[in-house]
């Protein structure tokens, strides 16, 4: 039998959100990195540079298994780079 993640409750505040943390934004259907917190908004960022800001009730906290995902981009993206001249 496969072992499926209970969905993760949604943040209630800004303040429950953490600098750094692996954020799931429901809008944009993506695991992201929490870069800055202001206000209402959100900023995020993925491994591969895209950036944008997104109200905090739209975001979850990351899974185990998204963060894993993150962390396989971000490494994808380091060996990409080292292959352009």
């Amino acid at each position: 039998m496969i072992k499926v993640e209970a969905p993760c409750a949604f943040y209630t505040s800004p303040q429950q959100i953490r600098i750094g943390s692996v954020v799931f934004d429901r809008d944009a259907d993506m695991v992201a990195v929490v870069r800055d917190v202001k206000g209402l908004m959100v900023d995020l960022e993925r491994p591969t540079g895209l950036a944008w800001g997104v109200a905090y009730g739209r975001l979850r906290p990351g899974s185990e298994r998204e963060g894993r995902q993150l962390r396989a981009l971000a490494k994808l993206q380091r060996v990409r780079r080292r292959g352009m001249p």
